[in-house]
């Protein structure tokens, strides 16, 4: 079935620790797999290469949209890297230090990426840690950083790439990269993919459960309203005070 979250198991990082830490993780997890699926479908019905590579992270310096579940598995994948300095979560390791380029795209979506990776682990060497957590503690919460670079981009590498938010996910550009400062949604919208809502919708909604008893939802609520709590909620993530979680 289109849109579930057993679509395609390649598309799903698995992680038990980060899935047993708090309520919601798995769900998490699972409506990245819809979103991958969706985005690994969309790339080749274009057929197209896309312009997203290694070394291309000018998307990272936009404001970037996320939920409140989203947060949480951030922190929630972050925080013993940066709070303890010991080993979080297993996550994708690329070439060095435990990260993976800002953008990884093709055919093969998120799993070309991770699928062989899921069993490494993070454990981020000392300068990297020191790093990151000068730069989160930047973060206030201030509107005003609002068009900063994400925190958790180090020299042009995501350190939290297998929990990205799903706007990082959906965001593929053709022809070339994206220049410094270029937002393609207005220079060339042609090159930018459009993959529709349809898994996005489903990955959202698979994540409601979390947050029932949290948020006023109504016990079915129908796809307006789902796109309309969904939107009531959604944040930047540079409007995030993440000084008060390292």
């Amino acid at each position: 079935m289109a849109g579930s979250a057993a679509a395609d198991t390649r598309y799903r990082y698995y992680n038990r620790r980060f899935e047993r830490a708090l309520p919601g993780m798995d769900l998490l997890l699972d409506a990245f797999a819809v979103v991958d699926c969706g985005m690994a479908q969309a790339i080749a019905h274009r057929g197209q290469k896309p312009a997203c590579g290694a070394g291309c992270y000018h998307c990272c310096t936009q404001p970037i949209p996320l939920t409140p579940l989203e947060i949480l598995g951030l922190r929630i994948f972050m925080g013993p890297e940066l709070v303890s300095g010991h080993a979080a979560a297993p996550a994708v390791r690329h070439e060095q230090q435990g990260m993976a380029p800002a953008s990884c795209s093709g055919t093969g979506g998120a799993s070309s990426c991770m699928s062989a990776a899921t069993d490494h682990v993070l454990g981020l060497a000392a300068d990297v840690r020191q790093a990151l957590a000068a730069r989160l503690a930047a973060f206030g919460g201030e509107t005003a950083r609002l068009g900063a670079t994400c925190p958790f981009l180090h020299e042009g590498r995501c350190a939290v790439y297998p929990v990205r938010p799903m706007a990082c996910r959906r965001y593929i550009v053709y022809g070339a990269p994206c220049a410094r400062g270029e937002d393609p949604t207005c220079t060339r919208p042609h090159q930018v993919l459009q993959p529709g809502q349809d898994f996005l919708q489903a990955a959202l909604r698979h994540t409601l459960p979390w947050y029932r008893g949290r948020y006023p939802l109504p016990d079915k609520p129908s796809a307006d309203e789902t796109q309309a709590f969904f939107h009531s909620v959604t944040t930047v993530l540079q409007a995030v005070p993440w000084a008060r979680y390292i």
